[in-house]
């Protein structure tokens, strides 16, 4: 590796800084978009809506005429073909259509309307709606269509009997008590936060109930009448922020719901990883080729590993900047210029070294300069060692231009000596660079306190499937 000071175009920087930031928005707008229906099918008397994202819905039973209304909320339909009016072989009139810009309903229109109740399914991007036999524990077998309505209509309400709330700073559980079995729905709701319990068949309270104590998840617990005029009681859940998850113990009595509530680690890293912004700064490039070994060009193979990093990194939804994606020459200065204008959560810049007094000296080297490198410079440099067979040049100090004059975390990774042919045949082998790039994105994930992807899925089954743990150790 050479660095000098060279001569360069004064107009290359503003070109570059304005490509970069007219990209940035793309990836703020593009995850701001709404949900969309991607298909609607009917199937055993049942309205099946798929969507691309996660569903969130409201749903209401109207009379004058009887009449089921399901608003898909932050949802669109993506074309005018998807819109759909059709009658079901129990008289209903059902309607699929877009009223307002950012919302589908779906109404089912007629006496059998009644009968029906919405589902999620296939990690809540289906919405099923279907006829339930109510009055039975099992919600979901269908209804004779010769089942006779009047005694459907005289199923008795229950009375809500007592809610309570217990909770620390990472889960809150919250019971609800009923004299009988509870139907209900649920509607996770924002602006503000907020989870609406609908107990179908329980009466609304005729007297207010006791106030709540707040915990570090939910601010308070209201008791009321459902929407629309429905003889149901509502049992609406304030949340303090939007990054909570619940879930409803399904081994719980009839008469008893229990809800629980934890924050979302899911959502916490999502919003923390589409914050995040690396600049990978692929050394040398142009008439600057570095060393210069075997036929193989030092700035080509910076390139190369810098590329397949990006793609690992963007992989999590990190935003990845490289300071250049072609053969075109930056100064060192233009590099840092870049860098403290963008203000990115890492800087790395990828080199290849070289020996001209030896070709026996091979190994990695890696180099920082201010404090708040030192870690990342070590989480690097002892994954490129775990990950390939190339001998250990030490971590190392040193006033390199791009590492002392920017302003974030920096480090300057010497991965082998094109000088060397061992080293040679690792930096130019495309296997070899797989290598590379993957042991430098387990290294920034790490220090970015990002938990890789395989590690993740490997706890999420373990946790899933503790039975079988225990039977492989028998």
């Amino acid at each position: 590796m050479i660095l000098k000071e060279k001569k360069y175009n004064i107009f290359s920087v503003p070109i570059i800084i304005l490509i970069l930031f007219s990209f940035l928005p793309l990836i703020t707008f593009s995850q701001s978009l709404e949900n969309q229906v991607s298909s609607i099918s009917w199937s055993n008397n049942a309205l099946l809506i798929n969507t691309k994202d996660k569903i969130i819905y409201a749903e209401s039973r109207l009379k004058d005429p009887d009449r089921l209304v399901v608003d898909i909320l932050n949802c669109s339909l993506p074309a005018t073909e998807l819109e759909k009016n059709f009658k079901s072989t129990l008289g209903e009139n059902i309607s699929v259509s877009q009223p307002v810009s950012n919302q589908v309903r779906i109404i089912f229109l007629g006496e059998s309307s009644i009968n029906r109740k919405a589902y999620l399914t296939n990690y809540e991007k289906t919405l099923v709606i279907k006829i339930v036999r109510i009055g039975d524990e099992k919600d979901d077998e269908t209804i004779s269509e010769n089942k006779d309505q009047t005694e459907l209509e005289k199923y008795a309400q229950g009375d809500l009997k007592e809610i309570e709330i217990e909770g620390d700073e990472n889960e809150t559980e919250v019971s609800i008590y009923a004299t009988k079995s509870v139907k209900y729905n649920t509607y996770l709701l924002k602006n503000p936060a907020r989870l609406a319990v609908d107990l179908l068949n329980i009466s609304p309270p005729t007297s207010p109930l006791p106030k709540y104590m707040a915990t570090h998840l939910v601010s308070g617990v209201r008791v009321g009448r459902a929407a629309n005029g429905l003889e149901a009681a509502r049992i609406v859940i304030d949340l303090t922020n939007d990054n909570i998850d619940y879930t409803i113990d399904p081994s719980l009595l009839g008469n008893k719901i229990r809800i629980k509530f934890r924050l979302s680690r899911n959502k916490e890293e999502t919003k923390k990883i589409s914050s995040l912004k690396i600049i990978i700064d692929p050394g040398h490039g142009g008439y600057d080729t570095g060393a210069s070994y075997g036929g193989f060009e030092e700035k080509n193979v910076n390139l190369v590993i810098a590329e397949k990093i990006k793609k690992l990194l963007e992989n999590y939804g990190i935003t990845v900047i490289l300071t250049r994606d072609d053969d075109s020459f930056l100064s060192l200065a233009e590099r840092v210029e870049i860098t403290n204008s963008i203000k990115p959560n890492v800087f790395i810049s990828i080199h290849g070294n070289a020996m001209k007094t030896t070709r026996t000296i091979r190994g990695v080297e890696t180099y920082y300069w201010t404090h708040q490198s030192q870690k990342l410079a070590y989480y690097v440099h002892t994954s490129i060692l775990s990950n390939l067979e190339i001998p250990d040049h030490y971590i190392r100090r040193a006033k390199f231009y791009v590492i002392k004059h920017t302003s974030v975390p920096a480090i300057l990774a010497e991965l082998g000596f094109l000088s060397n042919h061992e080293d040679r045949k690792l930096l130019t082998s495309s296997a070899s660079q797989d290598q590379y790039a993957k042991a430098l994105t387990t290294a920034i994930l790490k220090f970015l306190d990002i938990e890789p992807k395989k590690d993740k899925e490997k706890k999420e089954t373990e946790q899933k499937k503790p039975e079988e743990k225990k039977e492989v150790k028998k």
